[in-house]
């Protein structure tokens, strides 16, 4: 058996965001708190692709998951989060793992529709999840839900996901409350818009 890399003390990583211009909601709020480039929008696809691509020509990413269903959560989700090598921003660089995301402003949550991590780097799924854990601290979001296949049950409960319903055991939906950090941007202040004028964030 071969020995896997440790990502922990990998210096070199970088956590990469993209949003699909595609989705006709109002995420301009969460792009705000994000402090994010809408000009990444134009990537998503490129990006879409070649994760695509590596899903198709190997067995370290995605391993077990029908690609059907990758190729249709990437055309209906908000957002894909990518966490790679900080030397050349995707897709020239590695990738070690990615989430693709959706935000439920009125529950005040974030679904993981989908989540692949590199089964050659031992880390890359903690990694992910404590990127996505920063995510939702700096939209003030409360709950990270899921749906978990079997065999992943005990590592989301290692890292504090319950399942919803105690007795499920093949598909469940599992849940983690978000521990709040503090915000240097409020959810709550007004931000500028075009025209001089002022909107409140809704999250």
């Amino acid at each position: 058996m071969s020995r896997k890399y440790n990502l922990g003390g990998d210096k070199d990583v970088k956590t990469h965001i993209f949003f699909n211009p595609t989705k006709t909601g109002d995420l301009e709020d969460i792009k705000y708190l994000l402090d994010y480039d809408e000009e990444n929008d134009a990537q998503y696809k490129s990006i879409s692709n070649y994760i695509m691509q590596v899903v198709d020509k190997s067995e370290f990413l995605c391993k077990g998951v029908n690609k059907e269903y990758v190729t249709e959560s990437f055309d209906k989700v908000d957002a894909v989060i990518v966490i790679g090598s900080s030397m050349n921003i995707l897709p020239n660089g590695n990738i070690y793992g990615f989430a693709l995301i959706q935000f439920d402003e009125m529950k005040n949550l974030l679904y993981i529709d989908l989540i692949c991590s590199h089964n050659g780097i031992r880390g890359a799924g903690i990694k992910m999840l404590k990127e996505i854990e920063k995510v939702c601290n700096k939209l003030m979001m409360d709950v990270i839900k899921l749906t978990s296949i079997e065999s992943a049950i005990p590592f989301y409960e290692k890292y504090g996901f319950v399942k919803k319903n105690s007795s499920c055991k093949i598909l469940c939906v599992m849940t983690k409350t978000v521990v709040k950090k503090s915000s240097s941007k409020s959810p709550r202040s007004s931000k500028k818009l075009g025209g001089g004028k002022t909107r409140k964030n809704r999250i």
